[in-house]
């Protein structure tokens, strides 16, 4: 019996193996935006935004309203922060507000020619004594950069001086609301727009005692390491920069949930 032949088998053309590559490459993408797809739980989050909401300090960042109730700060946005950071500051002389029991501490180390200052003394800082109120204590240490800032030391002079009239949170901020003219007399002219006695205003700004008082200042930023400023220690845990609220509502809070 004559056995039958196999069919011949039809030769590929190049456009029937072209269509086969591509075929595959199709359901491999496919299967890949399958994979990917993000659930539908997922997929809307963000994807409200309100543009009506307060625009953000320096045009980045959160806003101050917004900052004040985040609760979910980026664990990187603190340089660093722990017990182990610098505590102990000598702040015998430097000038403080706040309740003498505040369960928080914040010493800053600022600089009056210091722009970064300015942002945290008008906007960060008004919106933390509206928040913790008397509850915080803050005390204020000049570190300034005299190469950058030649201003500078003769306002932190100035306001060690109007420390010694109870005025100096008075002069700061009439210091930063005109730092742009710190060169123009603005230092000399405190006594009459802050209501200090101009007189003694006036010794104390030449006097080598207060002079002396801003150089300890120096010293025990530098002794702590300060690079940069405005710089802050929150019980003990460092804050570097203007920091938006949240941030230091991150260090802040727990001490009063700890109560």
């Amino acid at each position: 019996m004559a056995k039958g032949k196999r069919p011949a088998e039809q030769p590929s053309t190049p456009w029937s193996r072209w269509a086969m590559v591509l075929g595959g490459l199709a359901l491999v993408a496919l299967v890949g935006w399958l994979l990917a797809r993000p659930s539908g739980d997922e997929s809307d989050a963000g994807a409200s935004v309100d543009a009506t909401a307060p625009q953000p300090l320096g045009g980045e960042g959160p806003t101050v309203e917004a900052a004040a109730t985040l609760e979910n700060v980026p664990p990187d946005s603190l340089a660093s922060a722990g017990p182990d950071a610098p505590s102990g500051v000598d702040i015998s002389n430097d000038p403080r507000r706040g309740g003498a029991d505040a369960v928080v501490t914040i010493v800053e180390f600022s600089d009056f020619q210091c722009p970064h200052c300015k942002t945290f003394h008008e906007q960060i800082f008004p919106a933390l004594q509206s928040l913790y109120g008397d509850q915080v204590r803050w005390v204020f240490v000049n570190r300034f950069f005299p190469g950058g800032h030649p201003q500078a030391e003769k306002a932190a002079i100035g306001g060690e001086c109007a420390a010694k009239q109870g005025k100096f949170w008075e002069y700061a901020d009439y210091i930063f609301a005109n730092q742009e003219r710190l060169g123009d007399g603005v230092v000399d002219d405190a006594a009459s727009e802050v209501g200090l006695d101009e007189a003694t205003y006036g010794q104390c700004l030449s006097g080598r005692e207060t002079a002396s008082e801003v150089a300890a200042d120096q010293a025990e930023a530098a002794r702590i390491g300060v690079g940069g400023t405005p710089y802050f220690l929150v019980n003990g845990h460092e804050v570097l920069g203007a920091q938006p609220v949240g941030v230091f509502n991150e260090v802040i809070a727990p001490y009063f949930e700890r109560q």
